[in-house]
């Protein structure tokens, strides 16, 4: 798009705040300050759960006895603006949220984790989903993101065949999931950082961690917000 074209989009349809609705950015920075970020000190060491540091309500065994669940680090925690800031992105197609949302991701990330990381990847959308919006939208964050950390972005996953997540309960999720993702190149060997939109209740990051492991590779685990 041109600058004159940019400029008459611009003035026809102004930039407005995904959140509060201010004309001049995606995301203003009133908006990103009141974010609810993660405090990584008081997250769990073994899952990543939000306040889980003395006890952990997600990875217990009474809760998690049917799936592994390892460390997910998380940017944000879920709450009404987390949600209508990723809705906004991936429904209503405003990808230049790509951008903020992966800079969320690169602050949440420890340093040891992008040293060891060989390249950043993606859970892939489903087939379904691509055509509806138009984008994967975490391939859009996943090369922000390998951008900010330097490292290659890498799609190592073929789309999974699942229904919708968002209308399935803790247990149905983990069925749906279950076995529906392959890998799409070799990764043998590979150290990868594997990101994805929301942790709900881990069933599709582990089945997706869990397809790159039995490829050979090595998996570190981190979403945008974490429900």
């Amino acid at each position: 798009m041109g600058l004159f074209a940019e400029a008459l989009f611009e003035t026809l349809w102004p930039t407005r705040c995904a959140l509060c609705d201010r004309p001049g950015t995606v995301l203003c920075e009133q908006c990103r300050q009141q974010l609810d970020v993660l405090d990584q000190w008081r997250a769990c060491p073994q899952c990543g759960a939000a306040f889980g540091l003395v006890q952990c309500d997600h990875c217990t065994p009474i809760v998690s006895k049917e799936s592994r669940i390892e460390l997910c680090v998380s940017a944000l925690r879920y709450t009404d603006n987390t949600g209508a800031l990723i809705k906004t992105f991936k429904d209503k197609g405003e990808q230049r949220l790509a951008e903020h949302l992966s800079q969320l991701l690169a602050d949440a990330l420890p340093p040891s984790w992008i040293s060891w990381a060989h390249a950043i990847t993606y859970v892939t959308a489903t087939t379904a989903a691509k055509r509806r919006r138009g984008f994967d939208h975490m391939e859009l964050v996943a090369r922000q993101l390998a951008k900010l950390c330097d490292k290659d972005c890498l799609r190592t996953l073929n789309e999974p065949l699942a229904k919708d997540q968002r209308i399935l309960g803790r247990a149905e999720r983990r069925a749906n999931m279950k076995g529906r993702f392959s890998t799409c190149c070799d990764i043998s060997g590979m150290r990868l950082v594997l990101i994805d939109d929301v942790f709900t209740t881990g069933a599709t990051i582990t089945e997706a961690r869990e397809a790159l492991e039995t490829a050979g590779a090595h998996v570190r685990c981190a979403t945008v917000a974490r429900a």
